[in-house]
């Protein structure tokens, strides 16, 4: 080979290492053995199909009745009411950049030094397409909240002074979203149902909805302009980090502190 060709070679191979931001790049003027060039890029392709393994799991969160929404906080969280819903399946974590690229061909992420970080700046269509693909779909906003509460009916899963131990939120993220699963699970063993990013469902927003949402697997309203999201973000004070707040935003644009999760029906 050539220096040319090789230097050509070289840098190539120090990009493909350098996405993960698990092995360092490859100085350019550096040369490199073939055969240890190939033994990094075979350990690069071996963590991430590890990596795309763990990340895709889902835990069941059983059928039955919930608590949602809160009074005498936020208009929009009221009244408290009693929610059957089916049991679903959830994402373990937030949907990942490695994932998100290894689907999609594209990752439309701010932090894009992160793989195993959260996709974010992904369009509400663009989250519901991606969910599809792996046949999958968005949580409904009832199901997100259950699957956040973890069967408790709390304002937060943990005592509130354990916020740190659970959540990436705006005193502790570094004003940034953070590798998925670094903090504590809920009792349903999922990750990051507060904090990190905000997460888009699948309900269109109405402020007043829960005055007359079926007591039965509600889905939001047939339409509107807006989209509910979940979850608090990296950004977030610790009170937009309970669990019954609510929040929407455009779904045609793209946002640094918002991704997804996906779900899916559990059969019976």
């Amino acid at each position: 080979m050539d220096s040319v060709n090789a230097r050509g070679s070289i840098l190539i191979l120090g990009m493909l290492c350098g996405l993960l931001g698990l092995l360092p790049l490859v100085p350019a003027a550096q040369a490199m053995d073939p055969l240890k060039a190939l033994e990094l890029l075979r350990q690069k392709k071996e963590f991430e199909e590890k990596e795309l393994k763990r990340l895709s799991t889902m835990e069941k969160v059983p059928a039955g009745e919930f608590v949602m929404g809160r009074n005498g906080v936020n208009k929009n969280e009221a009244p408290a009411h009693k929610v059957y819903l089916d049991a679903f399946y959830i994402d373990v974590y937030e949907v990942t950049q490695l994932q998100y690229l290894e689907v999609m061909k594209e990752n439309p992420s701010y932090f894009k030094d992160c793989s195993l970080c959260p996709v974010e700046k992904v369009r509400y269509f663009q989250a519901v397409s991606y969910c599809s693909k792996v046949g999958k779909r968005l949580p409904t906003e009832a199901e997100w909240e259950k699957a956040a509460r973890g069967g408790t009916q709390t304002t937060y899963y943990w005592d509130k002074d354990l916020i740190d131990f659970y959540a990436w939120y705006g005193n502790n993220s570094g004003g940034r979203a953070q590798p998925v699963g670094q903090r504590k699970p809920n009792a349903f063993g999922l990750y990051d149902m507060t904090g990190n990013v905000w997460e888009w469902v699948s309900d269109w927003y109405s402020r007043d909805y829960y005055k007359t949402a079926p007591a039965k697997n509600p889905r939001g309203p047939d339409a509107g302009k807006l989209k509910s999201v979940r979850d608090g973000g990296w950004g977030g004070p610790p009170e937009l980090q309970a669990h019954a707040y609510r929040d929407y935003k455009e779904p045609d644009t793209r946002y640094i502190n918002v991704g997804f999760r996906c779900a899916k029906d559990a059969k019976s």
